[in-house]
């Protein structure tokens, strides 16, 4: 991987931060080399999760809101500790993006 291909890879992790999912996609359907596209759709899965998490927990808390007869269904600890747990993994994401980028610019 030269120079130039290993910074459109760590741009893809780094775009974390910017544009999380078009960064991605726009250099897995613009560069030729093999290895740039496996970075660029491993920084895309890794852009997905969170929202993907998102959705789930989003899901949960309106399903806890929204009971029958106005009881909650979902114990309010348990949506919290979901949530605390979701931002801990897109934490965990995001530096896990930014090594990946950092190690794709030194390996280059």
């Amino acid at each position: 991987m030269n120079r130039n291909q290993a910074i459109i890879a760590s741009l893809c992790y780094f775009s974390v931060f910017i544009a999380p999912v078009i960064v991605p996609i726009v250099a897995y359907f613009v560069v030729d080399e093999k290895e740039t596209k496996r970075h660029a759709i491993r920084s895309l899965l890794s852009h997905i999760v969170p929202f993907a998490g998102w959705l789930v927990l989003f899901i949960a808390f309106l399903g806890g809101a929204i009971a029958i007869d106005g009881d909650s269904v979902m114990p309010v600890f348990v949506m919290i500790g979901g949530a605390i747990v979701y931002f801990l993994v897109v934490i965990g994401i995001m530096i896990w993006n930014v090594i990946q980028g950092i190690k794709v610019l030194r390996a280059a």
